[in-house]
């Protein structure tokens, strides 16, 4: 039943990402054209600015969803209402408290957005400070929104249904991405199409409420309250989910931030080229996360420790395999793609690369990140933060001084790595009571054999003769999945990992023939 929960969120998410993905790249390609490299550079830096601002919700939601695995596995509505009431209430007042620090934040904008005049040359869009005043005030009150009307989503979560959030979702996102295209396209303003997104969220989220309303109606019972010693007890968690998330913070959401600050705003935008791709994928590999984090709390709660420790080697294998196949994908593509796309300069090579690490890094955590949330190590998690982020920030900021964009990307795969032994350690100890040796050699191996498989097949792939650059594109594009899939097919196909996920997929294709 976890599988099949967990393949049926997965479907959903996959398809959902998949859409957004065609229409965010004809979005993007929207906005290069309306609002210039100045407006898409602001757009992707203020994105990363009311990430940071969220820290307010302090992993609240994190717990509250552990929490509620248990009674939703007993089927104790009391207790579930109790716990979303709860959720509502302290929602309510972090979005009071991220409204009023956006505001503190205003007056410092003006060092964060870096341009110097050069810049301007034929671009669309000048920010000025009352611009980007205005700007950021929009952005701020989408983040404030979504808090206000959001927090139903957690139950649909917890209980194995994240392909209902996946559906209203993708329709809403097709709705918002054609919409906002119509309206960049015909005032070519920023703040407009900003509007229309607040708008489009805010309907979304209250459906989405209508829908828990009505698949869980015991979440209507306003009057009950959560007891003090529960509170206490999700506040515990908090306080060490907290300091998790300022480094997921630190790791995802200040790259652009230290871009724009150190090398420039107009930079940011040409970075933000590569990102809408790359954290597309991102998003496509996370949904796998969303689709198995009931299932995996499910797991942990009544299953023995081999069990856990099989499932978990065959979730890093197949984690592996998507991300070695997307990384290949990315080293032939991703270049050419922009060219074709967007037309704008493309980064340097090198860079390039250390881009395609960051997702890799970014993917293959997903198992042993969803293990250690879903069995509760909050308090060692902290720690494993703390160090991760720090690193981060040392590293960014030194090497970003000295060689520029590329060097505070390798501070956040450095955060990536550190945070990953830490974890897979703690994980295998505490829970597992094994060494994790075994686990962190076959991720060693897994890395080394996808870095030489994304070197040669971009080598090789950049000798194919072909001036046409659409024709020379699709066979580089055949090319690349051919390395990508049929090379680790032969190397993994007798590993039991291998196996299951094969038969996993045919079994999914199968129930989607049937269905």
């Amino acid at each position: 039943m976890r599988a099949e929960a967990t393949m049926k969120n997965s479907v959903w998410g996959l398809f959902q990402q998949l859409v957004i993905c065609v229409l965010s790249l004809f979005s993007r390609r929207v906005m290069i054209h309306t609002i210039g490299n100045a407006g898409v550079g602001l757009n992707a830096l203020l994105t990363n600015v009311v990430a940071v601002l969220s820290l307010a919700d302090m992993g609240i939601s994190a717990s509250i969803v552990f929490h509620m695995y248990k009674p939703l596995a007993l089927g104790d509505e009391d207790k579930l209402a109790k716990l979303m009431n709860f959720y509502r209430s302290v929602y309510r007042i972090i979005a009071a408290v991220i409204f009023v620090a956006g505001l503190v934040l205003m007056p410092f904008m003006k060092y964060i957005v870096n341009v110097n005049e050069a810049d301007y040359n034929d671009d669309l869009v000048r920010l000025t400070d009352d611009y980007v005043l205005r700007i950021y005030f929009l952005f701020l009150i989408q983040t404030v929104t979504t808090y206000l009307f959001a927090y139903k989503r957690s139950i649909l979560s917890a209980d194995q249904k994240q392909y209902v959030i996946s559906i209203v979702d993708l329709i809403f996102k097709v709705v918002t991405v054609l919409g906002g295209i119509v309206i960049l396209e015909t005032t070519k303003m920023l703040e407009y199409y900003l509007i229309f997104l607040i708008v489009s969220a805010v309907v979304n989220n209250l459906i989405i409420a209508r829908k828990v309303d009505k698949m869980y109606p015991y979440v209507k019972k306003t009057k009950l309250h959560l007891e003090k010693e529960h509170k206490q007890s999700i506040f515990k968690d908090v306080k060490n989910i907290f300091i998790g998330r300022i480094s997921g913070t630190i790791t995802n959401s200040t790259d652009n931030i230290l871009i724009s600050a150190l090398v420039g705003t107009i930079i940011t935008g040409l970075y933000s080229n590569y990102t809408i791709i790359l954290n597309t994928l991102s998003s496509m590999m996370n949904q796998l996360s969303y689709a198995m984090t009931g299932s995996i709390g499910n797991l942990i709660a009544t299953e023995t420790e081999d069990h856990i420790e099989e499932v978990l080697k065959k979730l890093a294998f197949i984690m592996f395999f998507m991300a070695a196949f997307c990384c290949v994908c990315l080293a032939c593509l991703i270049d050419p793609f922009i060219t074709l796309m967007f037309n704008v300069p493309l980064l340097d090579r090198y860079v390039v690369y250390i881009c395609i690490g960051v997702f890799y890094f970014a993917t293959i955590k997903i198992p042993i990140w969803n293990m250690m949330q879903a069995s509760g190590q909050f308090r060692a998690d902290k720690y494993i933060s703390i160090a991760g982020s720090t690193i981060n920030l040392i590293v960014s900021f030194i090497l970003g001084k000295i060689i520029g964009i590329g060097g505070i990307l390798i501070g956040t795969i450095c955060t990536y790595v550190i945070q990953y032994t830490l974890k897979s350690i703690v994980f295998h100890k505490k829970i597992l009571g094994r060494s994790c040796v075994k686990f962190l050699l076959s991720a060693v191996f897994y890395f080394v054999f996808t870095a030489a498989e994304c070197v040669a097949a971009g080598y090789l792939t950049s000798l194919i003769p072909i001036e046409n650059p659409f024709l020379a594109f699709a066979v580089k594009g055949v090319c690349a999945a051919a390395i990508g899939l049929g090379v680790n097919s032969l190397l993994f196909f007798k590993k039991p990992e291998f196996a299951y996920f094969r038969d996993k997929i045919l079994t999914m294709l199968k129930l989607k023939k049937k269905a």
